[in-house]
């Protein structure tokens, strides 16, 4: 299961907040539902972050976060959960069964924040989902309780206050009055006996509100207390951070004003060239927006984010509601078409096929991007007159659904798209050649059957049927069609129609001809043609690498390693298999990854390493199974699996289950790096050396890793604390120089076969 990095981080410190985070701690002992309430601007998502980063050692499985924002129904929730557990690939459950059967097995726990919006879609999940999956703890934040059978509520309130007439020392143990002296960053602030009352003043007008007295901070720099505290006075009723934010948004001037209100278009992350192309315009020139943007960061109006070296923006919920409530019908509706403009343009640049870049790099910063796309798709699919540039935008993106493992939502929208659109023509040719693209890669072979008759019959109607190489799309489907019949295990045709593709596309260099470069390459291999196959899958790899294309590039190193082990040279397969491991591992792809761990699994078997190949095919098949149709449903895929599994349970004998129970239990991130890695100790006096290098109680913890328990259940099988267990295993893999817990199952089912 591959997991997105779990918690956000935390930029700034928590201030206070003790008794907050231990309750919410003591509630997940108590229960498996929490939600924690509060006002907006109260500091539910700091709280629920840290309260989550100390309990994280209870998760052996990790700890998943999902923001809700910009969200609107069950069905995108579902998608963005999915998305968030590395889920993309759903082909014949329904979202929520294919969450609760990811979760089943695993000892997770999910955070969800934002929840008031989507009450009764998020309560069915949950409810859902607890009762499929035993292990799982969900924790909620939202301005409202959701009022699901079992739900724990934990109300986060606003920080003490000092009260009329405090003292300093009471004023100085306050959490408001903390909180504001962390954010002004004023080394030469003190508190006295002269500015007692106006900072307690100060702290009870803000009523103690996080996000508003981090506001009042930042003006603090700038502006003295007494004229802070003076111009809040004259702000109109309603709650304190809408007061806090009006008064801040009177404060700033008219440029940044009129970029914080646009901001809020933007449905999550943004990068300055999306602020300058969508929020310029007038009273706004484009070379205005950054000091602007800069301004409205420096008063934390909008924060920014690092992620692989991309510096993004994004405004708190509290503030981007705050300017969306002060926007009319038509100022909203004119931002929201130059938003989808821009991601559409974005879309169909993206999805061009040149590419003066590594694509991988490209489309980890376009997945990043999501958020704003989806807002987009469904801004056009709600528009007028809007359907050839849906259509657009659907096809544009078709990497992120092909390769960059988001086919879920891919399918998802074209499906809805060609249902209800009525688009018509080339486009509707094209959008249905990527669908049938995705239900090929996803192995739902009779939904792909479908399209592509229903693609046959259009392109018959168009007058292209005896030249299918008029338009791209046409040639493209040709290729699709190829690796359909590969997978329908009907070689022949496959081969035929892929050659004829292919020298309908000569001399083009386009990621349609490379990817029917390949798709033949594996066609031969399923021929035992495999000398024709190395040729021309070191041809593909040629121009993946003259054109940058190290995603498709990884396919072509995986099917070559194929090739190379079909003529017996299994060192160079090993090293290519690996290299797509790392590749598709990194693109964070997952079939795309147990695929490439299957292929180093037979190569495994091959060399003899018994262990590491078992560990590996165990893991994958549980991927597979809840993930995608198993080896896309090409069923002479499945035989190789099977052919070695039966060699394996033959060399290992009774030490089979144990290794491929170890597997099992492996998190993605193991099963990664057991693929990675030789199994370590291939001699006896090793062995014996690695023995004597560990405590007995060592042993013992390593004995039950390989069994497959957890640190929290080998704490109650050898009824000693979960800390001490984690403390052995730390230990246990510095003193063998192991790189995880698959090593040391590994290493524990050699030293029992030896025995």
């Amino acid at each position: 299961m591959t997991f997105r990095p779990a918690l956000p981080q935390e930029t700034t410190s928590l201030v206070g907040r003790r008794a907050e985070v231990g309750a919410v701690r003591r509630a997940l002992q108590r229960g498996r539902l929490v939600t924690l309430t509060g006002v907006a601007g109260v500091g539910k998502t700091r709280v629920a972050i840290r309260a989550a980063r100390l309990t994280r050692r209870a998760f052996a499985d990790g700890v998943v976060f999902v923001s809700l924002s910009g969200l609107t129904s069950a069905e995108s929730l579902e998608h963005a959960l999915a998305q968030a557990m590395g889920i993309h690939e759903l082909v014949s459950h329904s979202g929520v069964r294919l969450l609760a059967g990811h979760l089943r097995p695993r000892r997770t726990l999910l955070v969800l924040d934002g929840c008031e919006h989507l009450p009764e879609e998020v309560s069915a999940l949950a409810q859902a989902l607890l009762a499929a999956a035993p292990g799982l703890h969900m924790l909620l934040t939202s301005r409202q309780v959701l009022r699901a059978p079992g739900e724990h509520t934990v109300e986060v309130r606003p920080m003490s206050v000092p009260c009329a007439g405090a003292s300093l020392a009471e004023v100085a143990a306050t959490e408001s009055y903390a909180l504001l002296v962390e954010r002004m960053a004023d080394p030469s602030f003190r508190l006295t006996e002269q500015n007692t009352a106006l900072v307690s003043g100060l702290c009870r007008r803000l009523e103690g509100v996080p996000l508003a007295i981090e506001l009042a901070a930042v003006r603090a720099r700038v502006m003295p207390l007494e004229e802070i505290l003076r111009t809040m006075g004259g702000q109109p009723g309603g709650s304190v951070m809408e007061s806090a934010a009006g008064w801040s948004h009177d404060l700033c001037g008219p440029e940044e004003r009129l970029l914080w209100r646009r901001l809020a278009v933007f449905a999550g992350p943004f990068d300055l060239a999306a602020a300058e192309a969508v929020c310029s315009g007038e009273g706004l020139a484009e070379e205005e927006v950054y000091p602007a943007l800069a301004a409205l960061v420096d008063r934390s109006v909008v924060i920014t984010e690092r992620d692989e070296g991309r510096v993004a923006y994004r405004m708190l919920g509290g503030v981007r509601q705050f300017a969306l409530a002060r926007m009319s019908a038509g100022e909203l509706g004119e931002l929201r078409r130059r938003h989808r403009e821009h991601y559409l343009a974005m879309a169909v640049r993206l999805g061009c096929e040149q590419n003066s870049v590594s694509r991988l790099a490209t489309w980890s910063t376009a997945r990043g991007e999501w958020p704003n796309f989806r807002a987009a798709i469904e801004s056009y699919a709600a528009a007028e007159g809007q359907v050839d540039s849906c259509a657009r935008m659907l096809v544009g993106l078709w990497f992120l659904w092909l390769y960059a493992g988001m086919s879920r939502e891919g399918r998802s929208y074209l499906e809805r798209f060609l249902a209800t659109s009525g688009i018509e023509g080339f486009p509707r040719l094209a959008a249905l050649m990527t669908l049938t693209h995705i239900r090929v890669g996803q192995g739902d072979l009779e939904a792909a059957r479908l399209s592509l008759a229903e693609a046959d019959d259009l392109v018959a109607a168009l007058g292209a049927a005896d030249e299918p190489g008029e338009h791209p799309d046409s040639r493209r489907l040709e290729i699709v069609r190829g690796m359909y019949h590969f997978v329908m295990g009907e070689l022949d045709a496959a081969e035929q129609g892929l050659r004829r593709a292919l020298k309908a596309m000569t001399g083009s260099r386009g990621v349609a001809a490379v990817e029917g470069i390949v798709t033949l390459g594996l066609v031969h291999v399923a021929q035992l043609r495999f000398d024709e196959a190395v040729d021309v899958l070191r041809r593909a790899r040629r121009l993946c690498a003259e054109q940058r294309e190290d995603v498709i590039g990884a396919w072509a190193d995986l099917i070559l390693a194929l090739a190379l082990r079909g003529r017996g040279e299994y060192a160079e397969a090993m090293r290519l298999a690996t290299s797509a491991v790392r590749a598709h591992a990194r693109m964070r792809t997952n079939h795309a990854t147990a695929f490439a761990v299957e292929v180093v699994g037979w190569l495994a078997t091959d060399l003899d390493e018994h262990t590491r190949a078992a560990m590996l095919l165990s893991a994958t098949g549980g991927l597979w199974k809840v993930e995608v149709s198993a080896f896309f449903g090409s069923r002479q895929l499945a035989r190789e699996h099977s052919a070695c599994e039966e060699r394996l349970r033959a060399a290992l004998g009774p030490h089979y289950v144990r290794a491929a129970a170890a597997g099992k239990a492996m998190s993605a991130a193991e099963v990664v790096a057991c693929a990675l890695t030789l199994c370590p100790g291939s001699s006896r006096q090793e062995e014996d050396h690695g023995l004597a290098l560990l405590t007995p109680r060592e042993i013992d913890v390593a004995r039950l890793v390989a069994d497959g328990l957890t640190n929290r259940l080998i704490s109650q099988r050898l009824v000693i604390a979960t800390r001490t267990v984690d403390t052995h295993v730390e230990n246990i893999l510095k003193k063998l120089g192991f790189a995880g817990r698959s090593q040391i199952a590994a290493w524990v089912i050699k030293e029992r076969g030896r025995s």
